[in-house]
């Protein structure tokens, strides 16, 4: 391979970008003089507009003391229930070391099977 070659590669690289920027000048002008597009551009960011005043009320009216006070209860209730699982999955652990029965009776009569999984945690 010569410097011939490589010096005939580099100018049709620069030929084809020289294109590629004239095509996209005429692309945008193109867009930019369309009216249909324009329009839609305009409703566009004025859909954008409208989609933030309602983020902010959104947040508002999340961040109303009221508001603020169910989603602390919204989680330490899923808290809560998360420990008792973690509680309910050992005491099943344990009730089938004792017992050796993978079935349990709930208060309602219904007879449910147990289900082991395992998944490693850090301590």
């Amino acid at each position: 391979m010569n410097l011939d070659t490589v010096n005939k590669r580099l100018k049709i690289l620069s030929d084809l970008q020289e294109e590629i920027n004239k095509i996209k000048a005429l692309y945008e002008e193109s867009l930019e003089n369309d009216a249909t597009y324009q329009e839609a551009e305009k409703a566009e960011e004025e859909v954008k507009k409208v989609k933030e005043e309602v983020k902010e009320k959104k947040a508002k009216v999340k961040e109303t003391p009221t508001m603020k006070a169910m989603e602390d209860d919204l989680k330490g209730l899923r808290n809560d229930v998360k420990e008792h699982k973690e509680m309910l999955a050992q005491e099943l652990a344990d009730y089938y070391k004792e017992s050796g029965s993978l079935e349990i009776t709930d208060e309602d009569g219904n007879t449910k099977r147990i289900k082991f999984s395992a998944k490693l945690v850090q301590p």
